[in-house]
């Protein structure tokens, strides 16, 4: 029997960019918040960064569903460009 030593991830990586203008300010709130409003642990959440034209997130240990976070929200998805 083989066994494995040293480190083993099941992470993986996203990033999605949404232009502000194709969320209302409830929209954005809730994005920013996201961690207190569906009560998850800081260390399973998403990075969330903005400039004054695009709000942005990134993670590299995915364990929330921001996709589906996202629908329930109301945000038109064909305006979420993911990497």
């Amino acid at each position: 029997m083989k066994s494995r030593t040293g480190f083993v991830s099941n992470s993986s990586s996203s990033s999605f960019i949404i232009p502000k203008y194709w969320l209302s300010e409830h929209q954005m709130d809730q994005i920013r918040r996201h961690e207190e409003i569906k009560n998850i642990p800081a260390l399973d959440g998403w990075n969330i960064s903005e400039d004054e034209v695009d709000i942005r997130g990134y993670t590299s240990m995915d364990n929330f569903d921001m996709r589906q976070f996202l629908e329930d929200i109301g945000v038109n998805m064909d305006k979420v460009r993911w990497n």
